[in-house]
């Protein structure tokens, strides 16, 4: 029973985007990713207490990063769609959320890159994984502000 388990956990996991890995041309096409930017996509949820530390300062990074080469994507996976868009008004509302956010309810998104945790951070240049961030990170803003400046 115990293998089986473990056998089935695997499993789940097996489609999941990892560093490498090509996003499909239908899922490039509808988280708005091309070929002229660095995209940073942001898996969250209103329910995750790091999201809500980590939000607030990806949203100043935002601020900073130049939007013709790089661009902030929050993907919000709660499933009911309404306390996802609480969530994001209250923070828009104390400027602590200033990037596009894509609503996935049905988790379709979430479902193709299959993020290990929240909130899980994919780099992607080229419709191409090039980096992954899972868990809470101190600094996250500093972090992903170094990364970016690699990957330009």
């Amino acid at each position: 029973m115990k293998n089986l388990f473990i056998s089935l956990l695997l499993l789940t996991n097996i489609y999941a985007y990892d560093k490498g890995d090509t996003i499909s041309d239908s899922m490039a096409f509808y988280i708005g990713c091309n070929k002229d930017k660095v995209y940073v996509i942001d898996f969250f949820a209103s329910w995750c207490g790091s999201c809500k530390k980590e939000i607030p300062l990806l949203s100043k990074l935002n601020s900073k990063i130049d939007k013709t080469k790089f661009e902030i994507i929050g993907i919000d996976v709660d499933k009911k769609v309404e306390y996802g868009l609480k969530f994001q008004k209250n923070l828009k509302a104390d400027g602590k959320l200033n990037f596009r956010v894509i609503n996935d309810p049905q988790n379709s998104v979430i479902s193709e890159f299959s993020p290990i945790g929240m909130p899980t951070l994919y780099f992607i240049k080229n419709k191409k994984v090039v980096y992954i961030i899972t868990g809470a990170v101190d600094e996250i803003d500093e972090v992903v502000f170094k990364k970016l400046q690699e990957l330009d």
